[in-house]
């Protein structure tokens, strides 16, 4: 059922299920064999990306962790909202970015593209990201 899957998404905890290993990289290897194009995996310290045989990883960089419940729901909406326009090496940053400022407050993110992009800026030291 999984080469059904454009995009799938698990946590380190989830991987470890399905695939017997805490190490997402091999997991994501195990994962793709099965067919899925895609992969977006979630740890407590940033986000796995698996696309297209190679790997992108962005930490997430939050200065508090007031809202850390809903993190995974919101990286992945955000790595796919992003990779509509974005490749995923640059959709898995803008994620991390967006992920980390909605852990920094309670309920889902209600900030703007001018505070993603600050956050790619002061955080990850990445200027504006294009095409978004």
């Amino acid at each position: 059922m999984l080469s059904l899957v454009d995009v799938f998404k698990a946590d380190v905890v989830e991987a470890e299920i399905l695939t017997g290993t805490r190490d997402l990289r091999q997991a994501a290897r195990e994962l793709a064999g099965f067919g899925v194009a895609e992969l977006v995996l979630t740890h407590a310290d940033g986000v796995v990306v698996y696309a297209d045989g190679a790997f992108h990883e962005a930490p997430f960089k939050p200065k508090s962790l007031v809202g850390r419940s809903g993190r995974g729901d919101t990286c992945l909406a955000s790595y796919l909202a992003a990779r509509i326009t974005m490749p995923p090496n640059e959709a898995t940053f803008w994620s991390a970015a967006l992920t980390s400022l909605k852990m920094e407050a309670l309920g889902p993110f209600a900030g703007t593209q001018a505070d993603i992009e600050a956050a790619l800026h002061e955080r990850y030291g990445l200027h504006k990201v294009e095409n978004t």
